[in-house]
């Protein structure tokens, strides 16, 4: 017999309701499983870039300093084997002591004697040979030979020091022109300081000593307003300003300096500027000790490490920026998404054998509950269920004075189709008939079976008149079923809930009355007029 379609729905909505909740408690598990091995995946892909990016800018800020110091090895063999000479010596101890005809003299003197070294070591970076009466009084610039006699101590602390202890310094400083890794000595002719001696290298000297392995870009930013305090106006050409940021310029000569081998091109070092966000340039402002940052260009990575620059004094003036590619972070990021994936992939398959595993857990479960609830031949409420349903509705109805009617009602010669067509035929009578009693009942009647052919309806808020005219209209829908070959009637009782009731005397009374059906004709309704 086909199921009827208010049936159809519970069933279908009871089969939902599993897949749902199988589902989600499937997916809670695919989430939380895909959170944290995300969670695990992303801590190990973040520690295994930042130790490679903490080695490679260690890395290059030992290679520096390793250059820096080889650079004031080479100021040292240049001072003792160019400088360090008594004719040198002494013509800075005539001009220190001579007028300035005698000055002019030993600067013409001095410049020629001395120009075919300092063109030698032009070729190895050297930026600046400057010599300085004692004072600080600048007396021969070879980058500048025509600028001379300027007191340049207010703006070179490395002289005024040299001056006072009479030792070598070095270290970077701006000067009134360039700027440079300094390295100046004194000298000193019997006995007496005569004058200083500067050897400076660029900063692109200490670029070239360095290692290339990946490709590389060099820069170095000053602070704007140091370069305002000490260039010579007619020298700030030698800077621009910077794509990075307005509170720093960059050097040209750096800038534009003879590129290695392996240097990254100049359009991608403008577009990785473009891709530094706002966030990291407020860290250069707070002068950090040492910044980096990793970015994406076209799916190539770059590491941009930011050193800051101390002068001689130990205060920061800018930063030595290098830019370079970094291969190994598109390694660990493409391992990481491999894994990433693999794991989801994993994950999801365990999901949905969790999915499969609640759901048909859900299944066994509801159908022990529905078995223990309900009736296995009709799928109607049971005995207990219905006794349960009753009893809170008695106090309801007692609690809100709603008024409550009961219906008993069984099939008429029940035993007879049993005998005559078999008890398969009897079952399927059984079912027919809840369904077409169901059908006729709205959502909030409480139908269940009773025992045997005996079936309960309760009718919540519904009085006597109205429960007998259900009880007729259910006893007709019955008399005129056509899905058998015998005529199927049936017998009804009616009661309505009294002020004194009790569940058992509100049942007594319906079953009572259904037993008045029987014994006077049956297909019938009786609803205990005689109370009413």
């Amino acid at each position: 017999m086909p199921t009827s379609s208010k049936q159809h729905r519970v069933i279908k909505w009871r089969s939902l309701s599993s897949k749902r909740l199988a589902f989600l408690v499937a997916t809670s598990v695919f989430l939380f499983l895909s959170g944290m091995s995300f969670w695990v995946g992303f801590s190990n892909f973040t520690t295994q870039k930042q130790h490679l990016i903490n080695y490679d800018s260690s890395h290059e800020m030992n290679s520096f300093n390793a250059s820096k110091k080889a650079l004031n090895i080479h100021a040292k063999t240049i001072f003792q084997t160019s400088i360090y000479k008594d004719d040198i010596f002494k013509l800075m101890a005539k001009a220190y002591h001579g007028n300035t005809q005698v000055k002019d003299k030993v600067r013409t003197e001095l410049y020629h004697k001395l120009q075919p070294i300092y063109q030698l070591l032009q070729l190895e970076h050297i930026r600046q040979l400057h010599f300085h009466l004692p004072g600080g009084i600048s007396f021969l610039r070879f980058h500048r030979p025509e600028k001379y006699g300027d007191n340049i101590s207010s703006v070179r602390y490395s002289i005024v020091q040299v001056n006072k202890t009479k030792a070598p310094i070095s270290g970077f400083e701006e000067g009134r022109i360039f700027n440079g890794f300094r390295h100046v000595f004194p000298i000193i002719y019997k006995d007496e300081l005569v004058g200083t001696v500067e050897i400076s290298f660029s900063v692109d000297a200490i670029y070239e000593l360095m290692t290339h392995s990946n490709k590389e870009f060099y820069s170095l930013l000053l602070k704007k307003d140091l370069v305002k305090e000490k260039v010579f106006s007619n020298e700030r050409q030698n800077y621009a300003p910077s794509a990075i940021s307005d509170n720093f310029l960059v050097d040209r000569a750096v800038e534009g300096m003879k590129s290695h081998i392996n240097a990254i091109p100049k359009n991608r070092i403008q577009q990785i500027n473009n891709a530094l966000n706002g966030e990291f340039l407020k860290q250069l402002d707070r002068q950090c000790q040492s910044c980096n940052f990793m970015i994406n260009v076209d799916q190539t990575y770059y590491l941009v490490n930011f050193f800051q620059l101390k002068n001689i004094e130990q205060k920061p003036v800018g930063y030595i920026v290098n830019y370079q590619e970094e291969p190994g972070i598109k390694l660990i990021t493409e391992n990481f998404l491999q894994h990433l994936l693999i794991n989801e992939l994993l994950l999801f398959i365990i999901s949905l054998l969790v999915f499969f595993f609640i759901r048909n857990q859900i299944r066994q479960r509801r159908l022990l509950h529905k078995m223990a609830r309900t009736d296995n031949l009709t799928g109607l409420p049971n005995r207990s269920i219905f006794k349960r349903a009753l009893n809170e509705n008695i106090k309801r109805s007692n609690k809100k004075q709603w008024p409550l009617s009961l219906i008993f009602f069984d099939i008429d010669h029940f035993k007879k189709i049993n005998d005559t067509y078999g008890h398969l035929v009897g079952d399927k009578v059984l079912k027919k008939v809840a369904r077409h009693i169901e059908d006729g009942l709205t959502h909030k009647d409480i139908f269940a079976r009773w025992g045997g052919e005996e079936f309960v309806i309760l009718l919540p808020n519904t009085n006597l008149q109205d429960a007998e005219k259900v009880a007729e209209r259910l006893r007709h829908k019955l008399e005129t079923m056509t899905d058998f070959d015998m005529q199927i009637t049936s017998s009804f009782g009616v009661s309505d809930l009294r002020p004194v009731d009790t569940a058992e005397s509100l049942m007594q009374r319906g079953d009572e009355m259904l037993y008045h059906s029987k014994e006077h004709g049956r297909n019938r309704v009786t609803a205990n007029p005689a109370i009413h």
